[in-house]
């Protein structure tokens, strides 16, 4: 099938210097018709890389990862009709866009959503600063399938309603896991496309649930009303902001002033689980990421995202990814 994926992302320049090396290969980087390709900063420059892939007529990936061996600033202009998710998963980055006041940030483990308009901005990159970060491109025109689901609209009205054309929401500890595997895809060639696909589509599907659709629910979600919403809300944050040590129910309740009964039946009925199976999940998943980055061994992994027992962990790890944690990351751990 022919890809109709605009061939240009951007058009990139140094103000500073006109002849700058990065801006031409990044140049050369975003208009290459190729499926795959990478592209390495000049030694004067930095070190690290800008690897692409297209993995779908509808959808690419950009993964950098780049260190600067001194402050550069580069400009772009966005120039296609296109959404991108970008998830930072190094350092926060900032940059200036012409004709707007101030500075937009994307801090270490969000994402940011933008696109769809025609865009100039500056962005800074400090001195021995390690940027790394992950960019799904979605162009908009030839989506079809299964992409045809992802509630596009929805979206677009959290970019127009953001302020400033960038929606940032903090990464969940599912998105970590996945960005980061899709970043050490083990396979190369055909089978390295559909691992990516695949892998695409399950982020999309937890981005859009847990950034998007979560936080424009109905004034009305059968029975519970917006106040009992937001108050639901509230309590799903602040366990996945306190996994380790999260309130108990009484506590819980207490905070987000709701009386034990709803907060119990309404949680399970909008986030599909009661609340203490819950936080086992969301440290489930916290977990595989200190273990698949290599943070942290088996014990220690457990005891971090608050389970007392590592007997315990290894007996839920098990339920969740069919084997023991000492199994699975074999043979590190």
């Amino acid at each position: 099938m022919q890809s109709k994926v605009s061939e240009t992302w951007y058009a990139i320049r140094n103000k500073e210097d006109q002849r700058c090396a990065l801006a031409a290969r990044l140049n050369t980087f975003y208009q290459s018709s190729s499926a795959e390709r990478i592209i390495h900063i000049p030694e004067e420059i930095g070190q690290g890389y800008w690897q692409l892939n297209r993995i779908h007529p509808s959808m690419e990936l950009v993964y950098s990862d780049a260190i600067f061996h001194r402050p550069t600033a580069l400009s772009s202009l966005e120039q296609d009709d296109s959404i991108k998710l970008s998830f930072c998963i190094g350092e926060s980055i900032s940059w200036n866009i012409d004709g707007k006041l101030g500075e937009f940030h994307v801090h270490t483990q969000e994402s940011s959503a933008y696109g769809s308009r025609y865009t100039s901005s500056t962005c800074e990159f400090g001195l021995q600063q390690h940027f790394k970060g992950f960019t799904l491109k979605l162009d908009q025109t030839p989506i079809s399938g299964m992409m045809e689901q992802l509630p596009i609209q929805q979206l677009m009205t959290a970019i127009a309603g953001s302020g400033g054309g960038f929606y940032n929401a903090k990464m969940t500890p599912t998105m970590i896991r996945i960005v980061n595997e899709m970043t050490q895809c083990p396979y190369s060639g055909q089978l390295k496309q559909l691992y990516l696909n695949g892998k695409a589509l399950e982020l999309l599907a937890v981005y859009f649930s847990e950034c998007i659709l979560e936080r424009q629910l109905p004034a009305n979600h059968d029975g519970l009303s917006r106040t009992d919403l937001t108050s639901l809300q509230q309590a799903k944050q602040i366990l996945d902001a306190n996994l380790a040590h999260p309130p108990t129910l009484e506590g819980l309740s207490r905070q987000v002033c709701l009386n034990e009964f709803k907060l119990k039946k309404g949680f399970k009925q909008l986030f599909g689980l009661p609340v203490h199976a819950y936080v086992i999940e969301q440290r489930l998943e916290a977990a595989y990421y200190l273990l698949e980055t290599r943070q942290m061994n088996v014990t220690t992994a457990a005891a971090a995202v608050g389970f007392n027992k590592t007997s315990h962990f290894s007996a839920q790890f098990k339920r969740k990814y069919g084997m023991t944690p000492s199994t699975y990351f074999n043979p590190t751990f």
